[in-house]
């Protein structure tokens, strides 16, 4: 298993975080499940503060049940799992754009640590590993 660009997968994504249509959704899970990728998604909606979103993604990484969130411990587990688990997985965020407008903050400070956690991943992995996040939403154009 090789690391790979993942605008090489899914073509036209600009660059991180990775805004995309909930309408493209069904399309680009199939792509990337026929690139290898493993696709699991969750909802943003439970989302009301950083430990709710560690907690939450780090449920859908497989972390063990002893976790209780934060990103500290998030990053403590992350590479040990897929160090154990190598993997290349694809975690899609549903309602983002919701998140985004209800709580800009939480929005921002989750995808920066998740930015981060992909980063992690490619560089501790060796390009054996890949970690990536989407974010699904109806995502206004830019200008309107």
């Amino acid at each position: 298993m090789q690391w790979r660009a993942i605008s090489s997968v899914i073509p036209g994504l600009s660059a991180p975080p990775y805004l995309l249509s909930d309408s493209d959704r069904g399309e680009v899970t199939h792509r990337a499940a026929g690139q290898g990728f493993e696709v699991r998604c969750i909802d943003t909606a439970g989302f009301h503060s950083e430990r709710d979103a560690s907690l939450a993604i780090g449920r859908e990484l497989d972390f063990p049940s002893y976790f209780r969130g934060g990103w500290d411990g998030f990053f403590d587990l992350l590479s040990a799992e897929f160090q154990e688990k190598p993997r290349r997985l694809i975690v899609g965020l549903r309602n983002s754009d919701v998140l985004a407008g209800r709580d800009l903050r939480l929005f921002v400070n989750t995808s920066w640590h998740l930015q981060n956690a992909t980063e992690t991943v490619e560089s501790d992995g060796g390009g054996d590993w890949q970690l990536e996040f989407f974010y699904w939403g109806a995502w206004r154009p830019a200008g309107d």
